[in-house]
């Protein structure tokens, strides 16, 4: 689907109709997107990467995004961290409109409401695990000592207890994508973003992460928010979007796709 050709009403109704996200949850929408458009300019050129995007996220929910490249899938994931302003509508996290904040305020809310996982770790290798995972909290101004307590928790959790004192580069890619995992929880956000979190994995260790966040899901009911196309990430999810052109085209249920169907191929 390209700029020149956005999909008519009918379609549109079509998607409404066949794809339509759950209903009949009470849970809070942690976040909120209505009608969200994000245009670039250079020089005289402008670039609609959103097109009245339109999304809810419940609490505790495993919301997977799919998208070709170009489709404002990237653009959409920035919003959704509040790393983004729109250009026009409206993005709620937790209750909070992030067009209404300053600078100072988008990183308070991304420090303490938001956290992150990168395809490629982005960890700081001169610091141990333990020092990776601490540093979040003390952007959030929490002390040393109960800094250090909580990430040795956190730690204890994804399966690194034993390696907290090693430096990154002292670890294998699953290890490290664990300590990152460890220091998107550090501040107990209500979401955490997950940018193809298996890339750069093995098969089975990409499916040891995919476990591991479903489990972390369950366990502390945070909000995980993916951009993979790893079929596994994708089945494991409570919710699939689609987008393409900076439209939201498709949102459906695992139970409800063919995943052997030559789209995913």
């Amino acid at each position: 689907m390209t700029a020149s050709n956005p999909p008519d009403a009918a379609t549109r109704e079509r998607f409404q109709t066949l794809f339509r996200a759950p209903t009949g949850d009470d849970r809070p929408r942690v976040i909120r997107a209505v009608n969200v458009h994000k245009t670039y300019t250079t020089g005289s050129q402008q670039t609609h990467a959103l097109r009245g995007a339109s999304l809810e996220v419940l609490r505790g929910e495993y919301l997977s995004i799919m998208g070709p490249s170009g489709s404002g899938k990237s653009t959409l994931f920035n919003m959704i961290g509040a790393l983004q302003k729109p250009s026009s509508g409206k993005v709620y996290i937790d209750q909070v409109d992030i067009a209404e904040l300053d600078h100072n305020e988008l990183a308070w809310l991304r420090c303490r409401k938001v956290g992150y996982i990168f395809q490629s770790y982005n960890l700081i290798q001169v610091m141990t695990c333990l020092e990776n995972v601490m540093l979040p909290m003390a952007f959030a101004g929490l002390e040393p000592e109960p800094a250090r307590d909580k990430a040795v928790s956190i730690l204890k959790l994804v399966g690194l207890g034993h390696r907290m004192l090693h430096k990154p580069g002292e670890l294998s890619g699953g290890q490290q994508q664990r300590v990152a995992i460890a220091r998107a929880l550090a501040n107990s956000p209500e979401v955490v973003l997950a940018d193809e979190p298996t890339a750069n994995l093995d098969q089975r260790t990409g499916q040891e992460m995919i476990e591991l966040l479903d489990d972390l899901k369950q366990r502390l009911q945070v909000t995980v928010i993916s951009a993979t196309h790893d079929l596994k990430m994708l089945q494991k999810s409570d919710r699939i979007l689609w987008i393409e052109d900076g439209r939201i085209v498709r949102d459906a249920r695992p139970s409800d796709i063919d995943f052997g169907s030559a789209e995913f191929h």
